[in-house]
């Protein structure tokens, strides 16, 4: 098994997605809105602290009240943020609004809209889009944003372990997942035994004591708890991947169309979802070949990269011969640290919904 540094070392080049999403979302949508054309990130942030978010032009990017409250609030940010994080995300938002201006030369935009939490009326709620672009002429587009460098691969679906046992409709399984899981990684910390059983350890006023048993063995000895997160990591991708392969070709088809926000033909009435990616101060849309094999797959098999202690793959093959594999992860998205709440500890502290994601074909 790999060592947690070689883990430390995949995480840090991950790309932060819940930090970059309001600042490349929202920032665009309000410069398009109001005519503005950053090119500098200090001035377009100066900008942005003095615009009126009550004034209609920029009313015109916020579907409801509490969003302009929230956009306010990532404006105000803008003030405290670390040098380097500042310049990357808002050179991306710069490129994303430069990336509006060239669709509005070929295709004259109304209005786009932030779909922070609410969508804007006539969208689906579950829609995948980030921005919404509203043209003269009626039709309708949603945006999935991403960030990153040339090489990065940013998620495009963003999920969680048990989440997606549901979903597949293996119950049964995650109810293996939790057995196995204390059997190689909760009933090794230092006193859980008191606190929990096998039985009873994912019960949600035992499961804050097992938690606090974790967080003390962490600060205790940090080596020693990592390596139950690499093992509680493994545990979670063989049984994903066995639940993966349980399924029927259909069944899988239907998961990842209904799941991984394709870019997908749509039919009368529909809004289409397209992804953009931002580098620099440069954007440009990407194509989703996943999309494009879906339709005539003949074969998939789920299957562990033994090179990585977080990363698995799905192996697909269509009817015209192509194959390819789709990169997953499973992973905490939380740190560990004394004083927060048990309920929001990282690592261990996540159980059965450490973050799953899918971040493209390789």
């Amino acid at each position: 098994m790999l060592s947690f540094t070689h883990f430390l070392k995949e995480a840090a080049l991950r790309v932060d997605t819940t930090q970059n999403a309001s600042i490349t979302e929202l920032f665009p949508a309000l410069a398009f809105n109001n005519n503005y054309k950053p090119t500098d990130i200090n001035k377009f942030a100066d900008w942005l602290r003095a615009l009126k978010l009550s004034s209609p032009k920029a009313k015109t990017a916020f579907v409801t009240t509490s969003n302009v409250e929230a956009g306010a609030k990532v404006i105000e940010t803008t003030s405290s943020m670390q040098a380097k994080f500042f310049k990357d995300k808002m050179n991306n938002a710069i490129g994303i609004t430069n990336w509006l201006y060239s669709i509005n030369r070929t295709k004259k935009i109304k209005r786009v809209v932030w779909g922070y939490r609410e969508k804007p009326t006539g969208i689906p709620k579950n829609h995948a889009g980030d921005i919404f672009i509203f043209f003269n002429d009626g039709s309708t587009i949603g945006v999935s944003l991403k960030a990153g460098t040339k090489k990065s691969k940013e998620p495009l679906l963003n999920t969680y372990v048990g989440t997606t046992f549901k979903k597949i409709k293996q119950e049964k399984k995650l109810t293996k997942l939790a057995d196995a899981m204390w059997d190689t990684v909760y009933s090794k910390i230092p006193g859980v035994n008191s606190v929990a059983t096998k039985r009873d350890y994912m019960e949600r006023g035992i499961k804050n004591k097992v938690t606090e048993k974790y967080i003390e063995y962490f600060l205790e000895n940090e080596e020693a708890a990592n390596k139950l997160y690499t093992e509680m990591l493994y545990v979670n991708r063989v049984h994903m991947t066995d639940a993966i392969n349980s399924l029927s070709l259909k069944e899988f088809k239907d998961w990842v169309i209904s799941n991984f926000n394709l870019q997908l033909p749509t039919t009368d009435g529909d809004i289409p979802l397209i992804l953009v990616k931002a580098v620099g101060k440069t954007a440009e849309e990407k194509s989703d070949d996943l999309a494009a094999m879906i339709g005539t797959l003949t074969s998939f098999k789920a299957v562990l990269n033994t090179s990585s202690v977080q990363e698995w793959f799905i192996e697909i093959a269509d009817a015209t011969g192509n194959k390819a594999k789709m990169k997953m992860a499973i992973r905490s998205d939380a740190g560990v640290r004394a004083g927060k709440a048990p309920g929001k500890q990282g690592r261990l502290g996540k159980y059965t919904q450490l973050k799953l994601q899918y971040s493209g074909l390789v």
